[in-house]
């Protein structure tokens, strides 16, 4: 694991957490992105170092986390936890470790989601996250899973379009991985393109997430009415 950067007081820190490589691209690389852009500094924690993944090659996944992350503005720290053998204790532990480090204004991370209709990694990782975020009392965001919606309730959209090239192409930097059919071109697009359906958009692309905690003070009104073209929609 690299150790995390120290907590720059001039800069907003995002920290996304999940369990493999290529899970935070996949419902958030366009909103990193433009996190990015906007001067945000965003670190990616993977949990798992990817021994079941599709690539032969030891350590294929860090290194095409990397790739994605120089697209999208992104560094990482990766773990070494056991795929679908980890506690929820064990990412516990991990997480507090990471706050002490990175001092996250926002945390995002995977959406709980019954384990019969999604990954039982991904379940794990949100309901650990989810208990360390309460108690430290950190704006928790929850993304879309890439499959079986079933139980997701997004409340808020981010307009993706500007950037749907880079999220095209760090999603493409994970070529282990190109055989499942979430990871193919037309299922980015479709998800993407539904989102913004959902807000009643006849174009555009959408990133969508659920806010489990968030609060505001002043300031984030005062940026808000500055902003010329808004990219953030809740409902």
């Amino acid at each position: 694991m690299n150790t995390l950067d120290s907590h720059n007081l001039n800069q907003r820190n995002v920290l996304t957490i999940y369990a493999h490589a290529d899970d935070e691209v996949l419902p958030a690389a366009g909103t990193l992105s433009l996190m990015s852009k906007a001067g945000w500094n965003i670190r990616c924690l993977i949990l798992t170092d990817g021994n079941l993944s599709s690539s032969a090659v030891k350590g294929k996944r860090h290194q095409e986390a990397e790739a994605a992350g120089k697209i999208i503005g992104a560094s990482y720290d990766f773990y070494a936890l056991e795929e679908c053998n980890f506690s929820t204790q064990a990412v516990i532990k991990v997480t507090e470790e990471a706050i002490k480090h990175c001092l996250p204004d926002i945390i995002i991370t995977h959406a709980p989601q019954p384990e019969q209709f999604g990954h039982r990694d991904h379940e794990v990782c949100a309901i650990a996250v989810s208990n360390v975020a309460t108690r430290k009392n950190i704006p928790l965001w929850y993304s879309a899973p890439p499959v079986f919606l079933r139980g997701f309730e997004p409340n808020f959209f981010v307009d993706i379009t500007s950037v749907i090239e880079e999220k095209i192409a760090a999603i493409g930097c994970y070529e282990s991985e190109q055989e499942k059919a979430f990871m193919q071109l037309d299922a980015i697009l479709v998800l993407s393109i539904f989102w913004a359906r959902e807000l009643g958009q006849k174009d555009g692309y959408f990133e969508a997430f659920q806010i489990s905690r968030h609060c505001v003070d002043a300031s984030f009104f005062s940026a808000l009415a500055h902003l010329k073209n808004p990219v953030l929609s809740s409902r």
